[in-house]
């Protein structure tokens, strides 16, 4: 048996619930955004000095392993 179709009223009502849903998790993502999560530009030194450390040990690695090789 069909059920029978909600009414004009009704179906605004739940589109207006919906959207206001919608509205209110945007707005909390956006508060976690700004709260939690860093920018790209404050994350850019942090980015240069752990690619300096890494390229040091990279180095230092590479400059062992010929040491050990031209003895």
């Amino acid at each position: 048996m069909k059920e029978p179709k909600p009414s004009l009223e009704t179906s605004i009502a739940i589109i207006l619930t919906k959207v206001n849903y919608i509205e209110s998790e945007i707005k909390a993502i956006k508060e976690k955004l700004e709260k939690e999560y860093v920018t790209q530009d404050e994350f850019e030194p942090i980015r240069k000095v752990v690619y300096g450390l890494v390229s040091l040990i990279l180095l230092s690695v590479v400059g062992a392993i010929i040491a050990l090789i031209l003895r």
